[in-house]
């Protein structure tokens, strides 16, 4: 490739404009200087427009949508609007260090003659200063398995070939959170390499990260359509390779299915949970199910969460 590599830094963003300026010069500050930020407003109620635009620098491209969509839609966007080589995401109140773009440009040429268009780096929680992914600790291949076992999990910086993506490689917009999903898909196609080095930097505004567990709570419908999905598309493997975590989801699944009035669905899920993984939480929404209405447990789930975040 005679020129240099475009980056495409894909950020999705919703009402929170007081944090942009630091994740967007996070951007504007790195030694590597051929990016494109793609940021995609997703229906923001605040000044987030204003803020976007007062940023004069050709490279910046900022697209609303109409209506509040979701992260993964956002996201979506993003991609179907990257014209870059390189393909990255960030959120909206990270940031990234100076010299993570160039890093990941070195790091993905060197590696593209091994078939690898995938590389995962380090991130660090500010507010801790504890590495934010776990399983992995020396520079290597990342194994399909032990992401679907959780083995590897938490939060890594990941950049990829754009060209990777194909068409149909998207985030499902039906669902609340859950990248793995994609992240997997990604991973049956092409290998992807493990670099120890930090490059991101991960806040979290008032202790509650976007897809915390309060707010799955809050859009149970999407959580419980997010362990199904996942289970139809890699349960029969996940039973296969590791049944505990099988066992787990499937627990969280049925719960979710509980909670949202679905009692048939969700204690068909929560019975052969147990089989595989033993959850006292999965199993009073279960036996609760018996004697009281979904938005009574609900309610119950709500308080006994909060007390035990304190």
């Amino acid at each position: 490739m005679d020129r240099r590599p475009l980056f495409s830094v894909v950020m999705a963003t919703y009402s929170r404009a007081h944090l942009l300026a630091r994740a967007i010069g996070s951007v504007l500050n790195q030694s590597y200087q051929d990016f494109e930020l793609i940021i995609v407003d997703d229906g923001s109620t605040d000044s987030t427009e204003e803020v976007c635009r007062s940023y004069k620098d050709s490279r910046i491209m900022y697209h609303r949508l109409s209506q509040n969509e979701g992260a993964l839609a956002a996201r979506n966007k993003g991609i179907d609007l990257a014209k870059g080589d390189y393909l990255t995401f960030m959120d909206d109140d990270d940031e990234l260090l100076p010299e993570a773009l160039e890093t990941a440009v070195h790091t993905l040429g060197a590696v593209s003659s091994e078939g690898i268009r995938f590389v995962w780096f380090d991130g660090i929680y500010v507010d801790s200063n504890l590495r934010s992914g776990f399983g992995v600790d020396k520079k290597g291949l990342v194994n399909y398995e032990d992401v679907l076992c959780e083995k590897v999990g938490g939060n890594f910086w990941l950049v990829m070939r754009r060209d990777l993506l194909e068409e149909d490689d998207r985030f499902d917009e039906r669902l609340w959170g859950d990248e793995v999903i994609l992240w997997l898909k990604l991973l049956h196609k092409s290998k992807a390499m493990y670099v120890p080095k930090t490059l991101y930097k991960y806040h979290v505004e008032r202790g509650v990260r976007a897809f915390s567990s309060g707010n799955r709570l809050k859009n149970l419908p999407r959580t419980a359509l997010t362990h199904k999905v996942f289970l139809e598309r890699y349960g029969a493997e996940a039973k296969r390779a590791c049944p505990k975590i099988y066992g787990r989801r499937l627990g969280v699944y049925g719960a979710s299915e509980i909670l949202i009035g679905e009692k048939r669905e969700g204690r068909r899920a929560c019975l052969e949970s147990f089989k595989y993984h033993k959850s006292l939480d999965t199993f009073m929404v279960f036996l609760l199910s018996f004697f009281i209405p979904s938005k009574w447990i609900k309610s119950l789930v709500y308080c006994y969460m909060g007390v035990r975040s304190k």
